[in-house]
């Protein structure tokens, strides 16, 4: 029975989606969520009834398939009861399904649960994974949504399922219909209103300050987590690459340490053959002055040995014949000096030559001229 109303349902749908309708956001990509006028009012208001803490809803409806798209009808909304609080996080019990299931037999006979709201005052619209972990453990079904409202900061938004991952929409519809199964459960279930005077709002918006306050140490201390173990991660890459320079860097000095040992080793040797062939020359020129030296040495002890043997000779002859000629025939390069040393073996002899000979300039004596030469 409950088949052939949903495909007649479907029928209906597919023919004429909801035409009084308000879009929220881009709600025109991908599937669409519809949710009734009545139930969107009624989820605010046990959003609002508590701006400290969270709040759950379970939202009732129906799913269809068309070209691969779904549409979700949200016709009706239950307000979660006997949760329990686990790390200040409000978990769904056993009791809780129960309770549910009761009322949905009471009121919404032909529906069944598409998905819950969590309200998170003053903490915005973050899919924590908290909230993760809870969806994907009660709502195993891939077309249930999770639908998160802050009351504080007036934000609200939807979650489908894609792929096993929570997906945030762009926007859904607002329709205006008729309701009466949300009416009656509006009627016997109204939200609690909020009777506070200004000192209970003053409590409460310490309440909600600390709140903030330390939801944002919270975020803060994360972010410096992370900023730290990426710092750490950045820090042992840079500690690596300068232990890697610095190996390489190590092997270049042992490098050019063995090549300036080389260096100098060659230019001791390139020194040690320039100073030997310096010395070569120099033994060689001092060789060749000694040698020519004492060549001129000894081709002038041979002169002066040769001069005065000649000397000694002649002085020999002339001693030996101990007789000076009487007359004497001037021979080329003579003079009057050269024969008094020759005869008389001194140049005393020259002015008794002069005068023997009547000769006025000691000079002026010719070739071949026959002079006379006085006894010694």
């Amino acid at each position: 029975m409950n088949e052939n109303n949903n495909k007649n349902l479907l029928e209906d749908t597919l023919e004429a989606l909801p035409k009084n309708v308000r879009q929220i956001g881009d709600a025109k990509e991908g599937d669409r969520i519809y949710i009734e006028d009545y139930v969107y009012s009624y989820l605010q208001q046990v959003a609002c009834e508590e701006k400290v803490s969270e709040q759950i809803a379970f939202l009732i409806g129906r799913n269809y398939t068309y070209n691969d798209q779904n549409i979700l009808m949200i016709d009706g909304a239950i307000k979660g009861s006997h949760t329990e609080k686990v790390n200040g996080d409000i978990c769904i019990t056993e009791r809780t399904w129960y309770y549910v299931y009761e009322k949905i037999r009471r009121y919404f006979e032909d529906c069944s649960v598409v998905g819950w709201m969590y309200t998170q005052p003053g903490y915005g619209i973050l899919l924590t994974p908290f909230l993760q972990e809870h969806h994907s453990k009660n709502f195993i079904d891939n077309k249930q949504v999770l639908y998160i409202v802050d009351p504080l900061e007036k934000e609200d938004t939807f979650f489908s399922n894609k792929n096993g991952e929570l997906i945030e929409k762009k926007g859904y519809y607002i329709y205006y219909d008729k309701n009466p199964a949300m009416h009656s459960y509006m009627l016997e279930h109204k939200a609690k209103k909020e009777e506070t005077n200004e000192k209970d709002i003053n409590i409460n918006n310490d309440i909600i300050k600390n709140f903030r306050r330390k939801d944002q140490q919270r975020k803060d201390d994360i972010y410096q987590k992370k900023f730290i173990n990426m710092l750490s991660i950045l820090c042992g890459g840079l500690v690596l690459i300068c232990l890697i320079l610095g190996i390489g860097l190590l092997s270049n000095i042992e490098r050019l340490n063995e090549l300036q040992t080389a260096m100098n080793s060659m230019t001791k040797k390139y020194n040690n053959i320039k100073n030997s062939d310096e010395h070569t020359n120099d033994d060689r020129e001092l060789s060749s002055n000694n040698e020519q030296s004492n060549a001129n040495k000894q081709t002038l002890e041979k002169n002066q040995k040769a001069q005065s043997s000649d000397n000694t000779m002649k002085k020999t002859t002339t001693m030996s014949k101990g007789i000076v000629p009487e007359t004497y025939i001037i021979q080329s390069g003579d003079t009057l000096n050269t024969i008094s040393e020759k005869f008389y073996y001194s140049q005393k002899m020259v002015p008794t030559i002069q005068e023997l000979n009547g000769i006025d300039n000691p000079n002026k004596i010719l070739v071949g001229q026959e002079i006379k030469l006085p006894k010694s």
